[in-house]
């Protein structure tokens, strides 16, 4: 059983793991109508009863932002947008930092030539 946690664990850790669970975050927080108030949640404030939570207000914040509507996002959490840039600024370091593209800097440093589908 532990060395099944190990290799779950160590999956998770591989840069192009962690980029596809961002993304894929961020696409459910497009998919997601977040002026929408009766919904399913995870959230255990919400659970409990209290409306006010910081968390769902992030995730707010960004949906609004992704759907074009910036001072909403604002409105439900200041720190919306710049959640949403470290975010893409992560998902870009990571998708650098995996395989496919350590094999293209490799290919392009040592002059040899990329295929390019056209």
């Amino acid at each position: 059983m532990m060395s099944f946690i190990k290799s779950t664990y160590n999956k998770l850790q591989h840069p192009g793991t962690e980029a596809v669970l961002w993304i894929a975050g961020l696409l459910y927080l497009y998919m997601v109508n977040p002026y929408e108030t009766q919904h399913y949640t995870f959230c255990a404030f919400k659970l409990m009863g209290i409306d006010d939570c910081p968390g769902c207000g992030l995730g707010n914040s960004i949906s609004m932002i992704l759907h074009g509507d910036p001072s909403s996002s604002f409105h439900s959490h200041p720190l919306g947008i710049f959640a949403l840039t470290v975010i893409s600024f992560r998902i870009f370091t990571l998708l650098l930092n995996s395989s496919p593209f350590i094999k293209l800097k490799r290919r392009i440093k040592n002059g040899r030539r990329v295929k390019t589908v056209t």
